[in-house]
C-alpha cells in the first residue's frame, strides 16, 4: 500500500512538472543565407590589385572576404587559392631555411657559420670471391 502511494506521488509529480514547467521555446527559423555579389565582386578586384603588386598577404585577405561575402563563387574561390600559394612561395623565398636549414643558393644561411665540412670519402668496396661449385651432389 505504501508503495503504491510513493508511485502515485512520483508519477503526479512528473506529470506536472511536464505540464508546469516551461517547454522549450520553438527554434528561431535559420535565416537563409543571402550572398553578397556586390561586396564579393568588390574584394576581388581589391584583392587582383594586390596580387599584381605582389602583396599576397592583403590579397589572401581580400579573397577570402570575397569568398565569405559569395562562397558559391568559383572565381573568388580560384582567387583565393592562388593567393594561398603565392604568400606561402613567398614565405618560403624569404626563409630558405624552411627548406633546407642551414643552406642556401648563396651559401650559409648565418654569417657567422662555416659551411658544413664535405662528406668522407667512401672506401673502395673489397672484390667479392665468386661462387664456385666445388662438388656436384647432383639431384
Amino acid at each position: 500500500m505504501k508503495h503504491g502511494i510513493l508511485c502515485f506521488t512520483l508519477m503526479a509529480f512528473i506529470l506536472s512538472a511536464f505540464i508546469f514547467l516551461p517547454q522549450n521555446a520553438p527554434a528561431q527559423e535559420a535565416k537563409a543565407f543571402v550572398p553578397d555579389k556586390a561586396l564579393c565582386a568588390e574584394m576581388i578586384r581589391f584583392g587582383k590589385q594586390s596580387y599584381q603588386r605582389a602583396k599576397f598577404l592583403d590579397a589572401k585577405e581580400y579573397f577570402r572576404r570575397a569568398v565569405q561575402a559569395d562562397p558559391a563563387s568559383p572565381v573568388a574561390w580560384r582567387h583565393y587559392d592562388l593567393s594561398v600559394i603565392s604568400a606561402l612561395a613567398e614565405k618560403v623565398n624569404k626563409d630558405a631555411g624552411l627548406i633546407a636549414p642551414d643552406v642556401s643558393p648563396q651559401g650559409p644561411a648565418k654569417a657567422g657559420v662555416a659551411a658544413p665540412p664535405p662528406p668522407a670519402p667512401k672506401p673502395a668496396p673489397a672484390k667479392k670471391k665468386k661462387f664456385v661449385i666445388e662438388e656436384d651432389e647432383g639431384c
